[in-house]
């Protein structure tokens, strides 16, 4: 793993009007998430569970062990 989400295929990358990779460097990670079943004795309190953040940067070099990191497909 090269450390970066640009070569993940789960990165989700903003573009432009014209389909370019934006300057901005940003994007959001599309990893499907799903909850874990709960036992019939736990609830969920609220609305149905999120997780919080998913952004993702070209430009900064810090996902180190991302457990979702997948090669794109060629």
């Amino acid at each position: 793993m090269d450390g970066t989400c640009d070569t993940c295929m789960h990165a989700i990358w903003r573009r432009t009007s014209n389909g370019r990779l934006h300057p901005s460097g940003g994007g959001r990670c599309g990893v499907p998430w799903l909850p874990a079943p709960l036992p019939k004795a736990f609830y969920w309190v609220g609305a149905e569970p999120r997780p919080a953040g998913g952004y993702i940067d070209r430009y900064r070099n810090n996902i180190k062990e991302c457990p979702c990191w997948q090669p794109k497909q060629s």
